[in-house]
């Protein structure tokens, strides 16, 4: 499981590669809790102030994993465990991240996957018209997750955030550009996400070269001071209410239609 996202130290940058092109990124809830162990992980890299998640093929990640999703029951203490304490964990790593957090997307960003690209510092992107953000989670029949109720409306303003989260729409790349979530984008002149992330990395590097470490940590906390009470506070609110639209079953059964083709959803 662990080398379908891996962990590699270049520099004064830690690498966190999703790299599961075949199954578009997608995830399993387990895999996400590997995220939050390697962002930790890279939290005390010694020597390192650049935290880079990347991924590879053509989307960035398809957000769970629908197989694994359709697996479980629906009893109260499965989603206590795999919903509430899992993006509880997510979202608390991210919070608590010290160091410069970016992302590089090669393409979409779906589900809870788009959720943590909001709670990145920095967002870079190779093609805007190939990229996109999607929380589907009135399509399925879920409540927002990983703190989008607070990180869209902070990020992209609250028009898009409602397209987002009340009417299941995608936002797109040129959206998210105009909303100021994209840090840069590079015309889509990268034909592989290696070529793309090299670049990246290599510019993170170049811009953080001759700057102080510990100036860019406290920076960074103050930077974060107003919007972690908010985005902590928010998300308890969707774990909890959240669940019991799982224990339901109504999530299972609508991700069970959307594989199989008989729910469509309007990307």
């Amino acid at each position: 499981m662990e080398d379908q996202i891996t962990y590699e130290v270049k520099d004064r940058a830690v690498l966190i590669t999703l790299n599961n092109p075949k199954k578009l990124n997608s995830l399993t809830l387990p895999q996400y809790d590997t995220l939050c162990k390697f962002l930790e992980k890279a939290n005390n890299e010694e020597g390192t102030i650049i935290t880079l998640i990347q991924s590879t093929g053509r989307v960035f990640s398809a957000g769970a994993n629908a197989d694994y999703i359709t697996s479980q029951d629906t009893e109260l203490d499965t989603w206590l465990n795999l919903m509430v304490a899992k993006q509880t964990f997510l979202v608390q790593t991210f919070l608590a991240h010290r160091k410069i957090l970016a992302v590089a997307l090669n393409g979409p960003a779906i589900g809870l996957s788009a959720s943590f690209v909001a709670l990145c510092d920095l967002v870079y992107v190779n093609d805007l018209s190939k990229t996109f953000l999607l929380t589907p989670f009135a399509n399925v029949g879920i409540l927002a997750e990983g703190g989008t109720s607070a990180t869209l409306p902070i990020r992209l303003g609250w028009s898009k955030a409602a397209e987002a989260l009340l009417l299941s729409k995608r936002i797109s790349g040129q959206d998210l550009q105009n909303a100021g979530l994209v840090n840069k984008h590079y015309g889509g002149k990268f034909k592989t996400a290696e070529e793309f992330n090299s670049t990246v990395l290599s510019e993170l590097l170049d811009a953080t070269e001759n700057l102080h470490v510990d100036s860019i940590l406290q920076n960074k906390e103050l930077l974060k001071a107003i919007y972690k009470p908010a985005i902590s506070m928010i998300n308890s609110q969707e774990v909890y209410r959240g669940v019991y639209k799982w224990t339901s079953g109504i999530p299972t059964a609508r991700f069970k239609k959307l594989a199989s083709g008989e729910l469509k959803h309007k990307l």
